[in-house]
This record gives C-alpha cells, sequence and structure tokens, in this order.
C-alpha cells in the first residue's frame, strides 16, 4: 500500500505480551509456537527480559511475556488516506457527506418455486438511485441501520469504547513496543514520548440508540467505566500513576457475540454482504477482509477458511434474540483477554434453543461439562454472569450497560466457577475419566448421543435428481433409494464447502427426493449454499429446513444393532440395513427414519425422529440399554461431542472447518474417495 500510494501509514515498534501466571505464560507459548508455523518471529521471555524489552514495566509480579518484534502500529489517518489514494488511482470513487437513506429490494420465485429477495438499487440522500445488485454493509457500529433498511437482523452491538492519551512520560519513546497485559485487560501502545492506554473493562457501556448523524463524533469519557481498566495501566506501569493525561478518546465501536467480525453474504437476501462488526481490530484486519470479500462476491468463495468469520455462522433465532445478541456480546467484551483455553464455551445466551430431549437429558443428570444441557441449566438459574468473582464498584454492585436492566447485586456463590473447577485448562480437564468412560461405552458397548442440532433438510422438485448430482461431489446417479452418501459440496476452485450425508428418498408416487443431515454449526451456512447453487443453475428444485421439527438420537457401538433390534418388528441386519443404508420403521410406536452410520467408527445407527416423539423414542432406547447392562454388563451410557471428536479423530474421520475447509480440496483433505468414482465415471 505504501509502494503504491506513497503514504506512510506503519511504525514497527514490535509488540509485548505480559501474563501473570502460569496458565497465560502457557498460552503464550502456545502462541509463540503457532507463530513459526506462519513465519511470524516471537520470543517467549523471562521477566528481566521484558524490563529489557520495556523499562517502564513493573515486572515483579509477573510470570513472564512473549515479544514479536515484526509487529507495530498502524496510523489510522494515514492508511484511510492510503485507501482512498489506491480507490481513485484504480478508478474507484469516495463520495463524502452522501448517506444512505434506502435500499431497494426485490421479492421473486427460483426456477424451483422457491421464494427469494435481491438488493436492486441504493437511494442517496442527494437523491440518486444507484442501480447494483450488490450492497457491501461496512458501516460498522452503524451497521444494524443499513440492515434494517432490508429488513435484515445481524447479530451486532455498538458500545462506547474509550482510550486516554497521557502526557510525555521520561523514557519513552517510538521504539518501545505495544503492551498487552491480557490478565488486567489493559493494553498500553506506544504514541512517542506517550502512551495510549485503554482495555476492555468487565462493565462496558452500550450504545442503544446509535445516532446516525453522530459520525465524526465523540462521548464523554465515563470515567467510573474507565477507572476499571486504569488500575491495571498503574499496575503494570507505575509511573502512569503520576502522568497527567493529554486527551481522551471514547468513540462508538462495533462489537459481536464471539468477538470476531461478520463477513459474507446474507442469508436469505441475495446482494446483501457484510464486512462489520469488527470488535476493534478493523485496522488490522481490513486489509485482508477486502481481499477475500472481492473474491466472495466475485467467485462465491473466499480462498481462504473464513468461517470464524462467517455472518452464517450465528442461528437465525439467535440473531433474532436481542437479548441473547445483547448478553453474548457483553460476555465477549469482557472476556476479550481472557485465556482461550481448549473446550471453553460461552455462558451467556445457554438455553435459549433446546433440543427435544433437554428436560429429559437434565432430569438424567447429564452433566459433562461441554454438552449444552450444564451451561443452559446454568443459564436457567437466573444468573446473569458467573465469570466475574467481584462487581464493577467498590459497593460490589454489577451494572449493566442498557436501561432496561436494573443494577445486580454481588453474588453471594459462583455457581459457574463451581461447575467448571478444573475444566479450564491446558492439561488434562476434571472431566477427562467421564470423556473417557464415554468414548469406551462407545468402543465396547453403546454410547447415545444427542444429535439434534444438526441440520436436517429436504430437497425435492421435478429435477431433484440433477440438482443433487451437479450439488454433490460424490456420485449419486443411479443410487438406490434408501442409500446413504457422505459427500463434499465443492465451490468452483474443488475446495470443500460443506460434507454431510445425503439419503436418497421415494415418496408413494415414485418420485426421489433427498435428505440432508449436515453438521449444526455449519448448517444456516450450508442450507444457504445449496439454496444459492440451485438458484445459480436455474434447477426446478427446492430444499425445505426442518431441523427445528426433527431430533436425532446417535446409537454407536458394537451392541447398538442388539439393543435397537429388541425395540422394534423391522429387519435391522447387514441384509436388510447395510452400512450406508436407510429404512423407514417404528420405535415405541413412533415412526423414524434410522441411518447405519458412524462417525465414531464403530456400528451404528443414527435415529432421524420427528421431535414429538423424540423424548419416548430416547426413553426406549435408555430402557433397552439399562436391560443390556443388567444382564451382560456391557457399558451403555449417554456420550458428548467431546467423546465424538475423540473417537472420530481416532479413526481419522473429518471435521469441517478443523480438518478441512473451502481451501482444501477432497484430495488434499484426504476424502477423496467420495469424489473419485464420480471423476473416473463423468471426467469432471
Amino acid at each position: 500500500l505504501e509502494e503504491e500510494t506513497e503514504i506512510a501509514s506503519w511504525t514497527e515498534n514490535g509488540g509485548l505480551f505480559v501474563g501473570t501466571n502460569a496458565e497465560r505464560l502457557a498460552e503464550y507459548k502456545r502462541f509463540a509456537e503457532t507463530g513459526k508455523y506462519f513465519g511470524i518471529e516471537s520470543h517467549v521471555l523471562s521477566p528481566s527480559e521484558v524490563k529489557e524489552v520495556h523499562p517502564l514495566l513493573r515486572i515483579d509480579d509477573i510470570y513472564g511475556g512473549v515479544y514479536s518484534p515484526g509487529d507495530g502500529t498502524i496510523d489510522p489517518t494515514s492508511v484511510c488516506n492510503a485507501y482512498a489514494k489506491a480507490s481513485r488511482k484504480f478508478g474507484g470513487g469516495v463520495y463524502e457527506n452522501v448517506g444512505v437513506s434506502g435500499i431497494e429490494v426485490e421479492d421473486y420465485l427460483t426456477a424451483g418455486s422457491a421464494p427469494g429477495r435481491r438488493i436492486k438499487a441504493v437511494l442517496t440522500s442527494c437523491g440518486k438511485r444507484i442501480e447494483t445488485p450488490t450492497v457491501v454493509n461496512a458501516c460498522g457500529a452503524w451497521a444494524n441501520e443499513i440492515a434494517a433498511m432490508v429488513g435484515a437482523q445481524i447479530p451486532l452491538k455498538a458500545m462506547k469504547h474509550a482510550m486516554v492519551l497521557t502526557e510525555p512520560i521520561a523514557g519513552m519513546h517510538s521504539g518501545l513496543p505495544n503492551v498487552r497485559d491480557h490478565d488486567l485487560s489493559v493494553y498500553l501502545k506506544t504514541q512517542g514520548d506517550s502512551m495510549a492506554i485503554g482495555g476492555y473493562e468487565q462493565n462496558p457501556e452500550f450504545w442503544p440508540d446509535v445516532d446516525p448523524g453522530f459520525a465524526f463524533g465523540l462521548f464523554e469519557l465515563d470515567y467510573d467505566t474507565f477507572g476499571q481498566n486504569l488500575a491495571g495501566h498503574m499496575q503494570r506501569c507505575p509511573v502512569i500513576e503520576e502522568t497527567g493525561i493529554k486527551s481522551t478518546v471514547c468513540g462508538p465501536e462495533s462489537f459481536t457475540p464471539d468477538h470476531k467480525p461478520l463477513m459474507g453474504p446474507h442469508p436469505g437476501l441475495r446482494g446483501l454482504f457484510h464486512a462489520c462488526g469488527f470488535n476493534s481490530m478493523g485496522l488490522m484486519l481490513g486489509g485482508g477482509v477486502g481481499r477475500e470479500l472481492t473474491k466472495w462476491i466475485l467467485t462465491g468463495s473466499p480462498e481462504v477458511d473464513l468461517f470464524s468469520f462467517d455472518c452464517a455462522r450465528f442461528h437465525p433465532e439467535s440473531v433474532a434474540s436481542s437479548r441473547w445478541v445483547r448478553d453474548r456480546t457483553h460476555e465477549s467484551y469482557a472476556k476479550t483477554y481472557a485465556i482461550v483455553f481448549p473446550h471453553d464455551e460461552a455462558l451467556a445466551g445457554r438455553g435459549s434453543r433446546k433440543s427435544a430431549l433437554y428436560d429429559e437429558l437434565k432430569s438424567r443428570g447429564s452433566k459433562e461439562p461441554l454438552d449444552y444441557d450444564l451451561y443452559g441449566a446454568c443459564a436457567e438459574s437466573g444468573l446473569a454472569f458467573w465469570l466475574v468473582d467481584q462487581g464493577a464498584y467498590e459497593e460490589g454492585a454489577w451494572r449493566l450497560g442498557e436501561a432496561d436492566h436494573p443494577d445486580i447485586p454481588k453474588h453471594q456463590s459462583h455457581e459457574y466457577l463451581d461447575l467448571v473447577e478444573g475444566e479450564l485448562t491446558f492439561d488434562w480437564p476434571a472431566s477427562h475419566a467421564t470423556v473417557a468412560e464415554e468414548c469406551r461405552a462407545a468402543r465396547e458397548g453403546v454410547a447415545i448421543f444427542d444429535q439434534s442440532y444438526f441440520g436436517k433438510f429436504y430437497l425435492s422438485g421435478p429435477e431433484a435428481d440433477e440438482a443433487v448430482q451437479y450439488l454433490c461431489g460424490a456420485d449419486i446417479e443411479g443410487k438406490r433409494a434408501g442409500s446413504v452418501t457422505y459427500t463434499p459440496l465443492c465451490n468452483s476452485r474443488g475446495g470443500v464447502e460443506a460434507d454431510l450425508t445425503v439419503t436418497k428418498l421415494q415418496d408413494s408416487a415414485g418420485s426421489n427426493y433427498y435428505y440432508f443431515a449436515a453438521g449444526g454449526n455449519t448448517a444456516t451456512k450450508d442450507l444457504a449454499w445449496i439454496r444459492k447453487v440451485l438458484e445459480d443453475q436455474n434447477f426446478k428444485a427446492q430444499i425445505e429446513d426442518q431441523s427445528e421439527a426433527m431430533t436425532l438420537i446417535s446409537v454407536q457401538g458394537p451392541s447398538s444393532r442388539r439393543l435397537l433390534q429388541s425395540l422394534t418388528h423391522s429387519d435391522m441386519s447387514d441384509e436388510s440395513l447395510p452400512f450406508s443404508g436407510a429404512k423407514h420403521l417404528e420405535i415405541a410406536g413412533h415412526p423414524l427414519l434410522v441411518l447405519r452410520l458412524t462417525f465414531v467408527g464403530e456400528l451404528g445407527f443414527e435415529l432421524h425422529t420427528p421431535a414429538e416423539s423424540a423424548v419416548e423414542v430416547y426413553r426406549a432406547v435408555q430402557e433397552a440399554g439399562a436391560k443390556l447392562s443388567q444382564l451382560e454388563g456391557i457399558p451403555v451410557r449417554d456420550a458428548g461431542y467431546r467423546a465424538i471428536d475423540s473417537l472420530s479423530a481416532e479413526k481419522n474421520l473429518r471435521h469441517w472447518h478443523a480438518d478441512l475447509s473451502n481451501r482444501d480440496t477432497p484430495l488434499e483433505a484426504g476424502i477423496g474417495f467420495t469424489v473419485l468414482s464420480k471423476l473416473k465415471r463423468t471426467g469432471s
């Protein structure tokens, strides 16, 4: 950018993290090792070495740090001017003081008679109408207003975020690194001979009534809020206590429920793309986001794995809940600098969406720490948060940032902390033995998994066969009714956009239709991808989302067939129900679809049942399992997702987004077997 524009905006003064406990230093060591893979130079430092790198820091209370000399500082004014200059150089335009007054959207029907909506034009405050099929919502704290113009919702909240610039400090100079003390939740940035200090307080201030005309305004700094950070600044750099304040900056910033940006196409609205919600990381991420979003718009997919930023990572029901978005965003802000332990999960919003088996599992005492039933139970207790030991103010009150919340008194007990004691660690967690027993049941007896969070879609229509054959990397053509196929869905570069199972079924009239079962965390994205492909190719077919109406009970292990056969008159032998086969049958008097599949590498079956009958089916499975255990000593038990992770890894089975992604072809990801027969038969 500097070469193209001759505008300097980058100062390479290095970055320094300091940690005040052993777990934090362990995290830093992991950072350093990860950095080696990406070619990032970093050094783990002792306390005395930290002092050598930054002489103004207090070190008697730290365990060490990590120093990256290639880090630095971006000047926001210069980089914005550089982007504007580069844009004009390549034919773009920058129009100031022109607001968006509206966005035109039109309704239409696809070739498969599915309803759709798409961007048609943008209306400006100066009376212009700009016809366009594409709009990028890059409006930061004002992004909700743009989304509302087209009847869309995004999970984003505006907050007041502040920093203070100190008077000059003896010993400060531009060559000293920027400092982050994650345990104190503060940062100290180098600004010549001064410091810009800020952080992420436990009790942030929301900005609920976003003012469209506030584009270049600033708020008065709330010292009660900022004071939560100031004590940490003085602890880490004592000279700050006797240094004056030159200026304050408190402006609006956008934050999201998981502290990651919102990028990509908006599900259900063709032509609307997002690039917002940067959680104070906009300058750092802006260049890469612009590059990849351009590819996303032009080719349908970015060239790197951006699912963690994809706005479709959130379920529409969660996005539609203002309370869920607010509470989860509050938590993610407060935990900005928290240690990211393996298996750590968000706490706020638990219980807002529940499986049909939720109450049944809860009554049975299912308390594996990573299962949503445990955290859901916590959410129902009425506590706002459990991660904070003390209130934001001396009197111990916890003041939330929006007017509809009363003050919440300081907790007298800490249910969350009690529940996860021993879980948040880089070592073996306290629940390791429990997960081991679940794995043993899957390998030696029967493990029962509630996988109701899976996406469940039905594809039908006059061209359903052609549509599925085009969609899937696997060869579906010629498959018999009742067959189940594990398949990737690939983009134009051959990258894996999704991996899921497709079951071929037949209605009473003899017409084929297809049942898709997709991973729960990618279900919204997968459904949007399928709909886009159907529309792009003008297939006379449509896909219907039945995820909430159905429950998935997975029964896995060497004794799973014996258990299930005792519950049905239908033949479940290899001959009648082979691997990758499906059939309709009844259990406990309830009709359901059973798929013979496994994601743990054992004999296994998935029971896809209407949600209203799920509890009775589950109880029947449990009763049959209890008999097996009592009579023959076979281990039968409920199991959770941590057990699935371990079991599948042992068998070299893949998780999308962890082991393969949109940037990997099936062959590169080690699942070439899914596509080779089709490639050999069709040559494409």
